[in-house]
């Protein structure tokens, strides 16, 4: 065998792709059944007994016959003169390559007619008769350019609609192209030889042909602003224009149910719907046919398994066969596409210079494995769900978002892709919430668990994740009436989301994702304050309110870093937080490594941290003793500003604790909304600022004397200096 490299036949633009598929199955067909062929970034590569592919196609290749009658310009119709002047010319040329044509005419003559003379024949029923009569060596073409299915007919993208690409008939185009390479004269036929040489080598050394190539290579399209001169006339290499055709019969579609799936959409070979991203050349929304996926191997494939890959057209997402870009995008990462084939060249099919549509190749896509692109699947039915009613303005915008979001997802996986995806879900719960009629028209979204997202997100581990995740797994307990006073988690708090999976006309702390989110969350923790007293168990066990009692805890550096402005970024943490309300966090256990850092702490912070955790009195022995709790009215002081009272407070409820705390600075330079919202996660260590830097313990017998005096101990002027 000899290995021919052929540079000229690349994945890109499609044109030169088709055409090389085209070369593939001529040669395997008509000359060699043991070929192989594989794609390289050289070209594709061939190897046959066929010394001189070039020479193989003037002297030896016999065209397939390719004819629609149910098109006009077709060279059928009564206007149809320069078609039909074509037509003639094939049928009267002398080669004997040219037989299946000159057999399949009558057919297609015969449909031609009663389509056009006869009343009550659509399109449809013209196809249908012409497939019933035509000889088999045009079925390829059929199939190809039309699917049939029950009563309705399909038109592949790939070959615009069902051959023909507005007034541009494919299939006229391809005899006026077999014409000018099959002239017998000497002189023709060594043009054509240089011409089929410059189509495999890449090379042009003869003159393109002033003609339409169609859709298939936007470059040599032409038309307006096309050239720095103006307008520029379409150009073609007839030997590539040819082969495409052939190449094109490979995506014959099938009306079988492709795994078991409608016939339609799911019929033709590695074609999805338009993507709502539009393109990397183009802007969204923008109007298409559709996309073509074309796949490309590296390992070498004989004839019989490149048909028989298009043929199956394995692009599988969640046992179905792939009809969006997005779940293109999740089979080729999580093994949904036919094993051997190393990626695919991404073409939409777009409108553009008019009503012209071109091939716009959008991306070279290579396959991969990415399992965690498998958790797009547990939020995709919500979604596609809320999009059978109708929809406000701004529940659209959510829903475009969540679709950017998806694909971006699917194409790129990783975890920011992943927490702007869980962000997208949560921007599109609250659009529909706040819409009256989206409410009335969706359920609301069971979250799935976080305990499978989690390992993802936290390949991504940063203090504005930890800080989310410690805010949205804060959850509520139950009062003693569990069905008046329900466990509440995060998400049913700022969500308009009832624990019985309902619709709230308003969530129970308003604004989030319209007012800041410290404001927000100081917000939680006074109306914490407020209902803690209302749990059923132990609620008898502090004396004061905590903040929540179940959640994940946060590590105290990034809690003093998330009170301190400018420590945390706080676009990334909101990010987060919209990724964490995505998910459900009950039964979730985690625990952050330590980040290897010492807080800088903030002393009023600081005070505080043990009391919203529980603060057990140091000298009291008794197990039964209340733990100290936040003071029912702090979350609204420092909400307020009042940040001076609440320290002092802190330091007399420390004292009962068994704790002498270093004086109150003059000024406290703080935030108490942020140190209210640094309040409502669970802190982790939240002793260590204090017995470090704050507040020392009382001695025994220091708590005996009634008359011991308020002056701090040797140990206490360090820690007033460290304070401050």
């Amino acid at each position: 065998m000899a290995c021919h490299v052929l540079p000229g036949l690349r994945p890109a633009p499609l044109a030169s792709y088709l055409a090389g598929l085209g070369l593939i199955r001529m040669l395997g067909e008509q000359a060699d059944p043991n070929l192989t062929a594989r794609w390289t970034d050289g070209g594709l590569v061939l190897a046959t007994t066929v010394e001189d592919t070039a020479a193989w196609l003037v002297d030896q290749y016999v065209p397939t016959p390719v004819l629609s009658p149910w098109n006009e310009g077709s060279g059928f119709g009564a206007k149809d003169r320069t078609p039909k002047q074509t037509l003639d010319a094939l049928a009267a040329h002398p080669s004997p390559r040219l037989d299946a044509f000159r057999r399949a005419l009558p057919a297609a003559t015969s449909v031609g007619e009663k389509y056009r003379s006869s009343a009550g024949w659509t399109k449809e029923r013209a196809v249908r008769e012409f497939r019933n009569r035509c000889p088999d060596e045009l079925l390829p073409w059929i199939d190809a350019a039309v699917v049939l299915a029950a009563d309705q007919v399909h038109f592949p993208p790939l070959l615009g609609t069902g051959g023909n690409d507005g007034r541009l008939d494919f299939s006229t185009t391809f005899h006026q192209r077999l014409l000018d390479v099959l002239d017998p004269a000497i002189r023709d036929r060594a043009r054509s030889l240089g011409q089929a040489r410059d189509l495999v080598a890449g090379t042009q050394t003869q003159r393109l042909h002033r003609a339409p190539v169609g859709q298939f290579d936007p470059a040599a399209a032409g038309g307006r602003s096309s050239s720095p001169f103006g307008g520029a006339d379409s150009v073609v290499n007839p030997w590539q224009f040819i082969l495409l055709v052939e190449g094109a019969l490979l995506f014959a579609s099938s009306a079988t149910r492709r795994h078991q799936h409608a016939a339609g959409r799911a019929a033709m070979p590695f074609t999805v719907f338009a993507a709502p991203d539009g393109s990397a050349s183009g802007a969204a929304g923008e109007t298409s046919r559709g996309e073509v996926w074309a796949p490309v191997w590296e390992e070498p494939f004989t004839l019989a398994e490149v048909r028989q890959l298009f043929a199956e057209a394995r692009a599988s997402w969640r046992g179905r066969p792939a009809r969006q870009a997005v779940e293109f995008y999740a089979a080729t990462r999580t093994l949904g596409v036919a094993r051997g084939v190393t990626g695919f060249v991404r073409y939409g099919l777009h409108q553009r210079n008019g009503l012209a549509y071109v091939a716009v190749p959008v991306e070279h896509l290579t396959v991969r494995s990415s399992p965690e692109v498998r958790l797009a699947a547990r939020l995709e039915d919500w979604v596609s769900w809320l999009r059978r009613g109708a929809a406000s303005t701004a529940v659209g915008r959510a829903v475009r978002g969540f679709d950017a979001a998806h694909l971006a997802f699917a194409r790129d996986g990783g975890p920011l892709s992943l927490a702007r995806l869980l962000a997208a879900v949560t921007n599109l719960e609250l659009a529909v919430g706040r819409s009256g009629r989206a409410r009335d028209n969706a359920r609301v979204r069971k979250p799935p668990w976080a305990h499978d997202f989690l390992p993802v997100l936290g390949e991504a581990e940063c203090p504005e994740l930890r800080v989310a995740v410690g805010i949205a797994s804060c959850t509520t307990r139950s009062g003693p009436d569990a069905d008046r006073q329900p466990a509440r988690s995060m998400r049913q708090i700022l969500l308009p989301i009832d624990p019985n999976l309902r619709w709230r006309d308003t969530p129970v702390i308003t604004g989030y994702g319209l007012r800041p989110l410290r404001t927000v969350l100081a917000d939680v923790l006074t109306w914490r304050s407020r209902t803690a007293t209302q749990e059923g168990h132990h609620s008898d066990a502090f004396r004061g309110t905590p903040t929540f009692r179940t959640g994940i805890a946060v590590p105290d550096a990034d809690l003093h870093a998330f009170a301190t402005p400018g420590q945390l970024n706080d676009d990334l943490l909101d990010l987060w937080l919209r990724a964490c309300l995505a998910l459900r966090w009950d039964g979730v256990r985690h625990e952050w490594a330590d980040p290897g850092r010492p807080p800088v702490p903030m002393p009023t912070l600081g005070l505080l941290h043990p009391f919203a955790a529980g603060l057990a009195p140091k000298l009291d022995r008794e197990r039964d003793t209340p733990r100290l709790g936040l003071g029912p009215d702090w979350a609204a002081r420092l909400a307020a500003g009042q940040l001076t009272t609440v320290h002092d407070d802190a330091v007399r409820r420390l004292r009962q604790a068994g704790w002498r705390a270093v004086p109150r600075p003059e000024q406290i330079h703080a935030d108490g909304v942020a140190i209210a919202a640094a309040l409502v996660p669970r802190c982790r260590q939240p002793q260590r600022v204090l017995a470090c830097h704050l507040a020392t313990p009382i001695r025994a017998e220091e708590a005996a004397d009634t008359h011991m005096p308020d002056n701090p101990d040797d140990s206490v002027p360090q820690l007033v200096e460290e304070s401050s």
